[in-house]
């Protein structure tokens, strides 16, 4: 009777394990939804309006998205976590200024070994994304204003708010490794797309880590909008004044140009900075790696019922089924 009892219990504490976790993914699938339905049906209504919107394509892309994701969204799906009830609390830790040197540099080598492998990923398997390609465009050719408004300062704040402080609050209890492979896991799968999955695994993870352990999501966000100003900003900058001079376009150009030079300087500078860093914190990773620690929570999920838990649920399958379909080419 006593073991029935016991068996029982684990049971049902299974089942509100799973709900919770179900609760949680339905907040991602409705943030999802929502945004890509809103953009829909803008899109559907300006081309039934007749209106040649076609020069205007990307500065009305950009707008829809700060207007759809950032301010429509984002402030629904908030509102619905506030029903999800917390579990669990963050540290409170206090980082000297070397541990966030070493910290940052190991996030640019994430970034940019996890984007490399992303790109090897996507020519290998041949599936490039649309929506990516498109975003590129945007980024590319777009307004730099809106990019800096949409890029470097909405989604830091928007996803570090949903991927980390949203959905760790509430998962922070079953202990410190769930949350971060969770969030990382999620907010990879969320970008659909191998290109972009990898590098955003990495720093989600990073990114989940640090809040975790310091408790204050303004850092997270701060490292966020660098990471985002760097690639989108400062590197298609470059791009631009290289391509006005005539660099990017089989490198033929005089050596007597000055703005020649200093674009061609620009771009290999920038590069060569990139890959120092990425190597200098590929180094810093494995020469403090053994200061990476994972606290359990107040409730550990027994091993074996982890998966059934926190991805076999129907909130999750159902979040997990849409992030696969944006992967299909």
């Amino acid at each position: 009777m006593a073991d029935f009892e016991w068996k029982e219990w684990q049971r049902r504490e299974m089942r509100l394990d799973r709900k919770h976790f179900s609760r949680i993914a339905l907040g991602f699938l409705l943030n999802d939804l929502l945004a890509a339905g809103l953009q829909v049906l803008a899109v559907m209504a300006l081309q039934s309006s007749g209106w040649d919107y076609g020069p205007y394509r990307i500065t009305i892309s950009w707008l829809l998205n700060i207007v759809t994701m950032y301010l429509i969204a984002m402030p629904a799906t908030a509102f619905y976590f506030r029903f999800v009830p917390r579990f669990g609390q963050v540290r409170q830790e206090r980082w000297e200024w070397k541990a966030w040197v070493v910290v940052f540099f190991i996030g640019l080598a994430m970034g940019y070994f996890g984007n490399v492998l992303g790109i090897l990923v996507t020519n290998v398997t041949n599936s490039p994304s649309a929506d990516f390609e498109g975003m590129l465009e945007m980024i590319l050719d777009g307004n730099m204003l809106l990019t800096f408004i949409s890029v470097v300062i909405g989604a830091p704040i928007v996803e570090e708010l949903l991927f980390r402080k949203l959905l760790i609050d509430r998962t922070i209890g079953y202990g410190e490794k769930i949350s971060v492979l969770l969030s990382g896991t999620l907010f990879g799968l969320a970008h659909g797309n191998f290109q972009q999955f990898f590098y955003a695994f990495a720093l989600g993870c990073l990114f989940a880590y640090i809040y975790c352990k310091t408790g204050k999501i303004r850092h997270t966000i701060f490292f966020h909008m660098w990471i985002n100003f760097s690639g989108s900003i400062l590197s298609p900058l470059l791009l631009r004044f290289a391509q006005a001079q005539g660099v990017s376009e089989g490198m033929e150009f005089s050596l007597a140009d000055p703005k020649a030079l200093a674009a061609l300087a620009g771009l290999l500078g920038f590069s060569a900075i990139q890959v120092l860093a990425a190597i200098t914190g590929l180094i810093l990773f494995f020469v403090f790696k053994h200061y990476i620690c994972f606290y359990p929570g107040i409730r550990e999920i027994p091993r074996g019922k982890r998966l059934l838990s926190v991805v076999v649920n129907p909130g999750m399958l159902l979040f997990l089924g849409l992030c696969v379909y944006l992967f299909l080419p």
